[in-house]
Formats: C-alpha cells, sequence, structure tokens
C-alpha cells in the first residue's frame, strides 16, 4: 500500500485522511476536541488504560491531558475522521451568549470520553465533509462550531463541566500523578502545569518525594517497567521503547544496558 497521509485545516476543524498507520505519539491536549471516526480505527492510551475507537464513534478529547494517539486504517479503507477543536475564545463567548456556565466538578477523569451516538452529530459531520474542498467564511465556520457545541450539550449537558471549566489545573498528588504518567515524553515544563505547580515548586516538591532529580527519576522508572515487561510480559525491545517514550530503540538499548549491565534482548 503507497503511503498518503493528508491533514486537511479549516480554522478549528481538521480532516484526517491516513491510508498507513499514523502513530501521533506523546499528546498534551492543548484544547477540548470533538472527533467523529468515518473510518479506520482510533487506539488511545492515557494514564492506565488504553482503547481503540471505529467507525462512527464519537470522542471528546479533554485539554490538559496527556495521551498517545495512533491513528489506524483497516483493510479495504483509510483512517478517516473529522475533529471540531473547542478553543478558548469560543468558549468564552458561548458561555456568555447562552449564560452556560460551570457548576460542579466533573467525576470523570479520563482524557477520552466514548459519547453515545447521536443521529443530529453524525448528521452534523456529514454537513462538514463538503467545507474541506471548498473556500469558506471564517464567519460559517465559527457558526458550525456553535452548532457542534449546541449538539453535543443538548446530549450531554454534564459536559459543560468540562467545557466551561476556565480554571488553571489545581495542585495535585505528585506521586500518584507521576506514577500514572511517567511514560509520556513531555517536557517538564508541561508536567509542573498538569500538577498545578510552577517549574521551580515540581522540581523541589518532586525531589522532597523521590530524593532523585525528575529527569533521572523518569529515565529509571521507564527503564524498570522495560524490564518487567520484556522479563515478565515476553515483549519483546522493538515493542516497548516507543510505548516507554524512548523516541528511539538505540536509546532505550543504550540506556537499558546502562542501568541493568546486560542488553534489552537477552534478559
Amino acid at each position: 500500500m503507497e503511503e498518503n497521509l493528508q491533514t486537511i485545516k479549516i480554522p478549528g476543524i481538521v480532516y484526517s485522511d491516513f491510508e498507513t498507520k499514523k502513530i501521533i505519539g506523546e499528546h498534551f491536549i492543548i484544547e477540548h476536541g470533538l472527533c467523529y471516526i468515518i473510518s479506520g480505527n482510533l487506539k488511545v492510551s492515557d494514564a492506565g488504560q488504553t482503547r481503540v475507537f471505529g467507525a462512527g464513534d464519537l470522542v471528546f478529547y479533554r485539554k490538559n491531558f496527556l495521551s498517545k494517539f495512533t491513528k489506524i486504517p483497516n483493510e479495504k479503507e483509510s483512517f478517516r475522521s473529522i475533529t471540531v477543536i473547542f478553543d478558548r475564545d469560543i468558549l468564552l463567548k458561548f458561555s456568555q451568549q447562552y449564560n452556560i456556565v460551570y457548576d460542579n466538578i466533573y467525576p470523570l477523569r479520563d482524557a477520552v470520553l466514548q459519547l453515545k451516538n447521536n443521529v443530529l452529530l453524525e448528521n452534523f459531520y456529514k454537513t462538514l465533509q463538503p467545507y474541506f474542498n471548498s473556500v469558506v467564511p471564517e464567519e460559517l465556520i465559527s457558526l458550525k462550531k456553535q452548532e457542534a457545541l449546541m449538539l453535543l450539550l443538548q446530549g450531554n449537558n454534564d459536559l459543560k463541566n468540562i467545557l466551561f471549566d476556565f480554571n488553571q489545573p489545581g495542585k495535585i498528588d505528585l506521586e500518584a500523578f507521576m506514577q500514572q504518567n511517567f511514560k509520556f515524553n513531555v517536557d517538564l515544563k508541561k508536567l509542573a502545569f498538569l500538577t498545578g505547580r510552577s517549574l521551580a515548586t515540581f522540581k523541589r516538591d518532586f525531589e522532597k518525594i523521590f530524593q532523585i532529580s525528575p529527569n533521572r527519576w523518569i529515565q529509571k522508572r521507564r527503564l524498570e517497567e522495560a524490564y518487567y515487561l520484556i522479563k515478565e510480559k515476553k515483549k519483546r525491545p522493538s515493542e516497548v521503547y516507543h510505548e516507554l517514550g524512548f523516541e528511539s530503540i538505540s536509546h532505550f538499548s543504550y540506556s537499558f544496558k546502562k542501568l541493568f549491565g546486560v542488553n534489552a534482548s537477552t534478559i
């Protein structure tokens, strides 16, 4: 199969079409979004779980979370999806216009939520498909995003407590957070932000808890997990290095041997 990777963007709306497997990799979700999968599968890994979504699924993802996305075509069709992105400006305007406000903490902490099938939203996404082959006024695109919000809230009113919560992340349990998220290859500044700390406070609190610097602890923790997966779960080094946040197999292999004194392929 010839490689054909295509992403078409209009302001705040993204059409994806991938004929080969596409690993998005480490992803710090910057804005909320609503994705409709037209064909293929979307594999999502966040803290503690991996899920696979398929054609016809509606997937809502939340800003200020960490997740890994893999877009997977099937034997007959490419992976295709359309995602509407809800940035802060459109959410503030919508909140003010319709007097919809955050009033309670949303109970689930999942980065990605699967929504129930909704005929109105499915039809909405069908109306978007011609937009990617045309020149569309920004005013019309803004109206389409408002329409998406209205339809989303009509069937999922509790999502207002995600969409219209404009507070920064509060200070959370640092040790529990790191044990859940050490696999994500993101910089310390983002990790600090997600735990409700400045970078300086994050580093200071981290060393009090772990008695080691963040970068050294993360590297060691990933390698220990790799050792467990290879030895106990019989996985190959080529299967685990990217899953654990290493950018290349050579870097992983070098680091593994340096820590354990043996090659990862021989244990």
